[in-house]
């Protein structure tokens, strides 16, 4: 494990103005003598902090087999995350906030928390907050690049990690070796298609959670319907908020709970398997705890976006996925549709998340919603799930569609990120980093 700095322009339209340090990674190839490059990876977010993950042993954890054995593992924490000046402008959406807004009093309510958040993140980071955004991370990437030596990168970027790569490749497609884009963020949705999307795909994701409640006897809702224990749990809570014994909240209430699911239903195989825990289980327990005990510990335990500290995932988004509101009408719309897309579990999406969290953000988005078309690269290979509750397929398709020469593998699996979980899909994205030829079978299944 190497750690170091790259020194980079804070505003990369001044070059020659005050600079940042950006915190980099790198674990060395085990077969030296087979060695193909280095292999950059981004572990989504937005906010992810690559080296950190590497410095806790994420090159063995997330890269067994060909990969670790012939890349060097490379990553940085991008700017305004873990050891690259990391920004602390307080939670991602604020406990008590008003989160789904019913009223033009509750809509303005959400505005002044937004408000607030980015003017106490100014008031602490100054220009830190403007500079943030992914295209100067992108640019970050390729002078990490220059100082490792490197003509050319390999790259794997998963969930947010794809709109990074996109966006490097947009910039510096003859600076491209081999790229992998795991399940794709389309920066072309505009906020109100992403929440439709999004609420839709994570609703039949947690109908599968429920499906899978009824058969399989270790999720401890086995016997039940687990979708009206949820709903109970979120009714309750709505009412009067379920205690937290013993925990860093005194109790959660039922808009917590809605958005405790973008973290809590989410698989990631591949990180459940070294760790030993299964998503669903632990999910089942919690919900099972709330209701048979009226005890919400073991929900507060596995988070939720109310009340995350996570302020650069805030501030990303702010500049490059800003919610565009034009007044409580257009907020209720998009609601109402997230609703109808998704009857039970409505607008717990990240999208919606994003948007609430920057409804009235005081620094103008640098990086708002554009299509990211990439020519002149090499063939890239996007990949996505059938069933990806966070980042959905059709995204992933018109993403493909935008980047000249590229392939598209689907996975026929739920879960987050092909590579996550699916060995097949492991497989091929790996052969294809490795010799850079697209795989002549497009799918996987499981």
């Amino acid at each position: 494990m190497q750690c170091g700095t790259v020194r980079v322009p804070l505003d990369w339209k001044e070059p020659a103005g005050r600079k940042i340090d950006v915190k980099v990674a790198r674990v060395p190839a085990r077969d030296r003598a087979h060695r193909v490059g280095a292999l950059f990876f981004n572990p989504g977010g937005p906010g992810g902090q690559g080296a950190t993950m590497l410095q806790y042993g994420a090159a063995d954890t997330l890269f067994r087999g060909p990969l670790r054995e012939r890349f060097d593992i490379v990553s940085l924490d991008p700017r305004g995350t873990g050891g690259s000046q990391a920004l602390d402008c307080g939670p991602v959406l604020d406990p008590g906030q008003v989160v789904f807004p019913k009223s033009p009093r509750e809509y303005e309510q959400m505005r002044r928390s937004s408000r607030a958040r980015g003017e106490r993140c100014l008031a602490r980071h100054g220009d830190l907050v403007r500079n943030v955004d992914t295209v100067s991370v992108a640019r970050d990437v390729d002078a990490f690049r220059a100082a490792l030596g490197e003509q050319r990168i390999n790259y794997l970027g998963v969930s947010y990690g794809t709109f990074l790569g996109a966006t490097y490749a947009q910039l510096f497609p003859h600076r491209i070796r081999a790229m992998v884009l795991d399940g794709p963020v389309d920066h072309a949705s505009g906020p109100s298609r992403f929440l439709r999307e999004e609420a839709a795909a994570m609703e039949g994701e947690f109908n599968r959670f429920v499906a899978w409640c009824a058969e399989d006897t270790a999720c401890a809702l086995h016997g039940e319907d687990a979708g009206a224990v949820y709903d109970r749990v979120v009714a309750r809570a709505d009412r009067t908020p379920i205690p937290v014994p013993g925990g860093k909240v005194a109790a959660v209430n039922g808009d917590w709970i809605r958005m405790a699911l973008p973290e809590q239903l989410l698989r990631l195989r591949l990180i459940e398997d070294s760790v030993g825990v299964n998503a669903w289980v632990k999910l089942s327990e919690r919900l099972a705890a709330a209701d048979r005990r009226n005890d919400a510990s073991g929900l507060v335990e596995g988070g939720s976006y109310v009340g995350n500290p996570d302020s650069p995932y805030t501030v990303v988004s702010c500049l490059d996925f800003p919610p565009q509101f034009t007044g409580y009408a257009d907020a209720a719309t998009r609601l109402r549709q997230a609703r109808k897309a998704a009857p039970r579990t409505g607008a717990a999406a990240e999208a919606w998340i994003m948007s609430a969290s920057c409804a009235d953000w005081p620094v103008k988005a640098t990086n708002p919603w554009q299509p990211t078309t990439v020519r002149g690269a090499p063939p890239i290979l996007v990949a996505a799930n059938t069933h990806d509750p966070a980042t959905p397929l059709p995204a992933a398709r018109r993403l493909a569609a935008r980047i000249d020469g590229s392939r598209l593998l689907v996975t026929d699996v739920n879960g987050h990120v092909s590579y996550y979980n699916s060995a097949c899909a492991r497989e091929r994205e790996a052969a294809y980093l490795i010799s850079t030829e697209l795989p002549e079978q497009l799918t996987c299944r499981g």
